[in-house]
Protein backbone atom coordinates (compact mmCIF):
# COMPACT_ATOMS: atom_id res chain seq x y z
CA UNK A 1 0.00 0.00 0.00
CA UNK A 2 2.98 2.50 0.81
CA UNK A 3 3.64 2.60 -3.10
CA UNK A 4 0.51 3.40 -4.74
CA UNK A 5 0.61 6.30 -2.12
CA UNK A 6 3.95 7.20 -2.68
CA UNK A 7 3.04 7.09 -6.40
CA UNK A 8 -0.19 9.08 -5.54
CA UNK A 9 2.05 12.00 -3.68
CA UNK A 10 4.43 12.24 -6.74
CA UNK A 11 1.80 12.16 -9.28
CA UNK A 12 -0.04 15.31 -6.61
CA UNK A 13 3.40 16.66 -6.45
CA UNK A 14 3.80 16.73 -10.45
CA UNK A 15 0.92 18.29 -10.80
CA UNK A 16 0.96 20.93 -8.35
CA UNK A 17 4.45 21.40 -9.89
CA UNK A 18 3.23 22.04 -12.95
CA UNK A 19 0.34 24.42 -12.00
CA UNK A 20 2.83 26.39 -10.13
CA UNK A 21 5.14 26.47 -13.09
CA UNK A 22 2.28 27.10 -15.50
CA UNK A 23 1.11 30.45 -13.17
CA UNK A 24 4.36 31.39 -12.89
CA UNK A 25 5.22 31.46 -16.62
CA UNK A 26 1.42 33.24 -17.23
CA UNK A 27 2.84 35.65 -14.41
CA UNK A 28 5.83 36.01 -16.17
CA UNK A 29 4.49 36.67 -19.69
CA UNK A 30 1.41 39.40 -18.20
CA UNK A 31 4.76 40.89 -16.26
CA UNK A 32 6.68 41.92 -19.10
CA UNK A 33 3.82 42.25 -21.51
CA UNK A 34 1.39 44.07 -19.43
CA UNK A 35 2.83 45.46 -16.20
CA UNK A 36 4.34 48.77 -16.07
CA UNK A 37 6.44 47.40 -13.31
CA UNK A 38 8.97 45.83 -15.77
CA UNK A 39 9.68 49.19 -17.25
CA UNK A 40 9.99 50.61 -13.52
CA UNK A 41 12.92 49.22 -12.88
CA UNK A 42 15.03 51.34 -14.74
CA UNK A 43 12.79 54.41 -15.61
CA UNK A 44 11.01 54.82 -12.44
CA UNK A 45 13.50 57.87 -11.75
CA UNK A 46 12.97 59.16 -15.33
CA UNK A 47 10.99 62.62 -15.89
CA UNK A 48 8.67 60.28 -18.82
CA UNK A 49 7.66 57.98 -15.81
CA UNK A 50 6.64 60.62 -13.79
CA UNK A 51 4.65 62.57 -16.29
CA UNK A 52 3.04 59.23 -17.17
CA UNK A 53 2.19 58.48 -13.31
CA UNK A 54 0.32 61.80 -13.26
CA UNK A 55 -0.84 62.17 -16.35
CA UNK A 56 -4.11 61.11 -18.34
CA UNK A 57 -2.36 57.69 -19.74
CA UNK A 58 -1.67 56.21 -16.08
CA UNK A 59 -4.17 53.92 -16.56
CA UNK A 60 -2.35 52.45 -19.49
CA UNK A 61 0.65 50.07 -19.08
CA UNK A 62 3.35 50.99 -20.87
CA UNK A 63 3.81 48.10 -23.29
CA UNK A 64 0.01 48.70 -24.46
CA UNK A 65 1.93 51.56 -26.68
CA UNK A 66 5.75 50.52 -26.71
CA UNK A 67 6.18 47.44 -28.34
CA UNK A 68 9.51 45.82 -28.33
CA UNK A 69 10.09 42.71 -30.68
CA UNK A 70 11.20 39.08 -30.02
CA UNK A 71 14.59 39.80 -30.17
CA UNK A 72 15.01 42.96 -28.22
CA UNK A 73 12.65 41.60 -25.27
CA UNK A 74 15.10 38.76 -25.09
CA UNK A 75 17.56 41.47 -25.15
CA UNK A 76 16.43 43.29 -22.19
CA UNK A 77 16.05 40.34 -20.45
CA UNK A 78 19.24 39.15 -20.03
CA UNK A 79 20.70 42.26 -19.27
CA UNK A 80 18.55 42.92 -16.62
CA UNK A 81 19.28 39.47 -15.12
CA UNK A 82 23.23 40.26 -15.27
CA UNK A 83 22.45 43.40 -13.97
CA UNK A 84 23.17 45.76 -16.78
CA UNK A 85 21.06 48.69 -18.53
CA UNK A 86 18.51 46.67 -20.71
CA UNK A 87 18.74 49.84 -23.08
CA UNK A 88 22.04 49.35 -23.88
CA UNK A 89 23.43 50.86 -26.91
CA UNK A 90 20.14 50.56 -29.20
CA UNK A 91 16.69 52.08 -29.18
CA UNK A 92 13.94 49.49 -28.00
CA UNK A 93 9.90 49.40 -27.25
CA UNK A 94 9.34 52.90 -29.86
CA UNK A 95 5.98 54.02 -30.54
CA UNK A 96 4.13 53.35 -33.66
CA UNK A 97 1.54 55.01 -35.26
CA UNK A 98 -0.63 52.02 -34.85
CA UNK A 99 -0.45 52.24 -31.18
CA UNK A 100 -2.43 55.35 -30.77
CA UNK A 101 -4.84 54.11 -33.46
CA UNK A 102 -5.33 50.99 -31.72
CA UNK A 103 -7.00 53.57 -28.94
CA UNK A 104 -8.13 56.79 -30.53
CA UNK A 105 -9.75 55.85 -34.12
CA UNK A 106 -11.38 52.49 -32.50
CA UNK A 107 -14.96 53.82 -32.05
CA UNK A 108 -14.42 52.54 -27.98
CA UNK A 109 -16.06 55.57 -26.28
CA UNK A 110 -13.95 55.14 -23.47
CA UNK A 111 -11.12 56.90 -25.42
CA UNK A 112 -11.30 60.60 -26.93
CA UNK A 113 -11.67 59.40 -31.06
CA UNK A 114 -9.94 61.75 -33.38
CA UNK A 115 -11.16 60.27 -36.58
CA UNK A 116 -12.85 63.46 -38.89
CA UNK A 117 -11.74 65.98 -36.47
CA UNK A 118 -10.35 69.26 -38.77
CA UNK A 119 -6.54 69.09 -36.85
CA UNK A 120 -6.29 65.50 -37.20
CA UNK A 121 -7.62 65.13 -41.12
CA UNK A 122 -5.14 67.84 -41.81
CA UNK A 123 -2.23 66.65 -40.33
CA UNK A 124 -2.89 62.94 -39.77
CA UNK A 125 -5.19 62.02 -43.10
CA UNK A 126 -3.94 64.63 -45.20
CA UNK A 127 -0.28 64.88 -44.23
CA UNK A 128 0.54 61.37 -42.86
CA UNK A 129 2.16 63.24 -39.71
CA UNK A 130 2.75 60.59 -37.33
CA UNK A 131 1.04 61.39 -33.41
CA UNK A 132 4.56 60.99 -32.26
CA UNK A 133 5.46 64.15 -33.67
CA UNK A 134 3.39 66.79 -31.79
CA UNK A 135 2.58 64.61 -29.25
CA UNK A 136 6.09 63.17 -28.21
CA UNK A 137 7.56 66.52 -27.03
CA UNK A 138 5.16 66.70 -24.38
CA UNK A 139 6.53 63.12 -23.33
CA UNK A 140 4.02 61.22 -21.52
CA UNK A 141 1.96 64.48 -20.46
CA UNK A 142 0.12 64.26 -24.25
CA UNK A 143 -0.65 67.74 -24.37
CA UNK A 144 0.83 69.21 -27.45
CA UNK A 145 2.96 72.03 -26.45
CA UNK A 146 3.57 75.51 -28.76
CA UNK A 147 6.90 74.08 -29.92
CA UNK A 148 5.14 70.75 -31.70
CA UNK A 149 3.73 73.53 -33.56
CA UNK A 150 6.40 75.72 -33.84
CA UNK A 151 8.72 72.95 -35.44
CA UNK A 152 7.13 73.40 -38.73
CA UNK A 153 4.62 76.37 -39.00
CA UNK A 154 8.02 78.71 -37.76
CA UNK A 155 7.31 81.60 -35.46
CA UNK A 156 3.31 82.71 -35.67
CA UNK A 157 3.35 85.07 -32.66
CA UNK A 158 0.06 86.74 -31.92
CA UNK A 159 -0.07 90.41 -31.36
CA UNK A 160 -3.81 90.73 -31.28
CA UNK A 161 -4.36 92.74 -27.37
CA UNK A 162 -5.07 90.02 -24.91
CA UNK A 163 -4.32 87.18 -26.89
CA UNK A 164 -0.42 86.57 -26.85
CA UNK A 165 -0.43 84.17 -24.37
CA UNK A 166 -2.91 81.70 -25.87
CA UNK A 167 -1.78 78.27 -26.55
CA UNK A 168 -2.32 77.67 -30.66
CA UNK A 169 -5.56 75.80 -29.80
CA UNK A 170 -7.69 78.68 -28.57
CA UNK A 171 -8.10 79.96 -32.00
CA UNK A 172 -7.42 76.71 -33.69
CA UNK A 173 -9.60 73.97 -32.54
CA UNK A 174 -8.17 70.92 -33.82
CA UNK A 175 -11.12 68.59 -32.01
CA UNK A 176 -14.33 70.06 -34.06
CA UNK A 177 -15.47 68.22 -36.93
CA UNK A 178 -16.01 72.08 -38.87
CA UNK A 179 -14.15 72.08 -42.30
CA UNK A 180 -10.58 73.21 -41.97
CA UNK A 181 -8.00 73.94 -39.32
CA UNK A 182 -8.36 78.13 -39.92
CA UNK A 183 -10.45 79.82 -37.48
CA UNK A 184 -13.93 81.57 -38.36
CA UNK A 185 -16.15 83.47 -37.36
CA UNK A 186 -17.45 81.10 -35.00
CA UNK A 187 -14.58 79.70 -33.74
CA UNK A 188 -14.01 83.62 -32.26
CA UNK A 189 -17.11 84.59 -30.96
CA UNK A 190 -17.56 81.38 -28.94
CA UNK A 191 -14.02 82.33 -27.21
CA UNK A 192 -14.96 85.79 -26.90
CA UNK A 193 -18.37 85.43 -25.63
CA UNK A 194 -17.05 82.66 -22.79
CA UNK A 195 -14.69 84.71 -22.28
CA UNK A 196 -16.57 87.71 -21.42
CA UNK A 197 -14.69 89.93 -23.58
CA UNK A 198 -16.68 92.75 -24.99
CA UNK A 199 -19.38 90.53 -25.20
CA UNK A 200 -22.06 92.77 -26.02
CA UNK A 201 -20.12 94.03 -29.23
CA UNK A 202 -20.31 91.10 -31.48
CA UNK A 203 -24.29 91.98 -32.58
CA UNK A 204 -26.16 89.40 -34.93
CA UNK A 205 -27.59 93.00 -36.05
CA UNK A 206 -24.38 94.25 -37.01
CA UNK A 207 -23.98 95.38 -40.73
CA UNK A 208 -20.49 93.12 -41.33
CA UNK A 209 -21.40 89.23 -41.01
CA UNK A 210 -17.96 87.86 -42.57
CA UNK A 211 -14.99 86.27 -40.78
CA UNK A 212 -12.98 87.96 -38.15
CA UNK A 213 -9.58 87.70 -40.27
CA UNK A 214 -11.30 90.36 -42.85
CA UNK A 215 -10.32 92.47 -40.30
CA UNK A 216 -7.99 91.31 -37.48
CA UNK A 217 -4.70 89.09 -38.63
CA UNK A 218 -3.58 87.94 -35.80
CA UNK A 219 -0.14 86.94 -36.43
CA UNK A 220 0.89 89.85 -38.60
CA UNK A 221 4.41 91.34 -38.71
CA UNK A 222 3.39 94.29 -36.28
CA UNK A 223 0.60 95.13 -33.97
CA UNK A 224 -0.13 98.06 -36.63
CA UNK A 225 -0.32 95.53 -39.32
CA UNK A 226 -2.97 93.06 -37.19
CA UNK A 227 -5.89 95.26 -37.71
CA UNK A 228 -6.97 96.17 -41.29
CA UNK A 229 -7.97 99.63 -42.45
CA UNK A 230 -11.33 100.35 -43.02
CA UNK A 231 -10.40 102.24 -45.70
CA UNK A 232 -9.33 98.86 -47.67
CA UNK A 233 -12.70 98.15 -48.36
CA UNK A 234 -14.56 101.67 -47.96
CA UNK A 235 -12.68 103.46 -50.20
CA UNK A 236 -15.16 105.77 -51.11
CA UNK A 237 -15.71 107.22 -47.82
CA UNK A 238 -13.21 110.10 -46.83
CA UNK A 239 -14.67 112.18 -49.71
CA UNK A 240 -18.24 111.59 -49.12
CA UNK A 241 -20.48 113.98 -46.96
CA UNK A 242 -19.22 114.91 -44.07
CA UNK A 243 -16.34 112.18 -43.72
CA UNK A 244 -14.71 114.92 -45.43
CA UNK A 245 -14.11 117.04 -42.57
CA UNK A 246 -10.80 117.19 -40.70
CA UNK A 247 -12.98 115.92 -37.30
CA UNK A 248 -14.26 113.03 -39.23
CA UNK A 249 -11.14 110.46 -40.54
CA UNK A 250 -10.89 108.18 -37.79
CA UNK A 251 -13.41 105.93 -38.30
CA UNK A 252 -13.34 104.55 -34.76
CA UNK A 253 -14.09 107.68 -33.38
CA UNK A 254 -17.80 107.66 -34.58
CA UNK A 255 -18.27 103.90 -35.15
CA UNK A 256 -17.45 101.37 -32.51
CA UNK A 257 -15.97 98.29 -33.53
CA UNK A 258 -17.89 95.91 -34.41
CA UNK A 259 -21.40 97.31 -33.93
CA UNK A 260 -19.84 99.93 -36.72
CA UNK A 261 -23.60 102.04 -36.68
CA UNK A 262 -23.14 105.72 -35.85
CA UNK A 263 -25.55 107.86 -34.56
CA UNK A 264 -26.54 110.72 -32.13
CA UNK A 265 -24.66 109.48 -29.40
CA UNK A 266 -21.51 109.60 -31.76
CA UNK A 267 -22.11 113.13 -32.90
CA UNK A 268 -22.58 113.89 -29.07
CA UNK A 269 -19.35 113.07 -28.07
CA UNK A 270 -18.04 116.05 -29.72
CA UNK A 271 -20.52 118.09 -30.82
CA UNK A 272 -22.52 119.29 -27.28
CA UNK A 273 -24.51 122.13 -28.66
CA UNK A 274 -28.22 120.88 -29.42
CA UNK A 275 -30.51 121.79 -31.69
CA UNK A 276 -32.95 120.87 -33.95
CA UNK A 277 -34.80 118.58 -31.30
CA UNK A 278 -36.17 115.87 -31.88
CA UNK A 279 -34.38 115.11 -35.56
CA UNK A 280 -31.57 112.90 -36.04
CA UNK A 281 -28.14 114.36 -36.92
CA UNK A 282 -27.98 112.27 -39.98
CA UNK A 283 -31.22 114.46 -41.57
CA UNK A 284 -29.28 117.54 -41.70
CA UNK A 285 -26.00 116.41 -41.43
CA UNK A 286 -25.09 114.32 -44.68
CA UNK A 287 -22.31 111.67 -44.87
CA UNK A 288 -24.01 109.46 -47.77
CA UNK A 289 -22.00 109.22 -50.93
CA UNK A 290 -19.75 106.71 -50.87
CA UNK A 291 -20.81 103.78 -52.66
CA UNK A 292 -20.81 100.39 -52.08
CA UNK A 293 -17.86 99.14 -50.04
CA UNK A 294 -15.58 96.55 -51.57
CA UNK A 295 -15.38 92.75 -50.59
CA UNK A 296 -13.01 92.04 -47.68
CA UNK A 297 -9.65 91.14 -49.17
CA UNK A 298 -8.13 87.34 -49.11
CA UNK A 299 -6.52 85.97 -46.48
CA UNK A 300 -3.06 86.10 -46.93
CA UNK A 301 -1.33 82.60 -47.09
CA UNK A 302 1.68 82.15 -45.02
CA UNK A 303 3.95 79.16 -46.20
CA UNK A 304 3.82 76.47 -43.64
CA UNK A 305 0.40 77.10 -42.35
CA UNK A 306 -2.66 74.59 -43.15
CA UNK A 307 -5.76 75.06 -44.74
Amino acid sequence: MRRPTALRLALAGAVLALAVGVWGVRRFVAYVDSDPGLCAQCHRASPEFALWNQGSHRGVACQRCHHSSVGQGLSMLRAFLAGKEPGGKGKHAEVKLGSCASCHLSHDPRWKQIEGSRGHKVHVEERGIECVRCHAQAMHGFAPAVESCRSCHGEHAVRAMGMQKLHCFACHNFVSHDAGLRPGRADCLRCHRESGVQRGRFSDAAPMQFDCTACHHPHAASLEQERIPCLGCHRGVPGAGHHADRGHRRCLDCHAAHLWKSGDASCGKCHQAPHAEGKACATCHGFHGAGEPSPPPPRPQRSGVGP
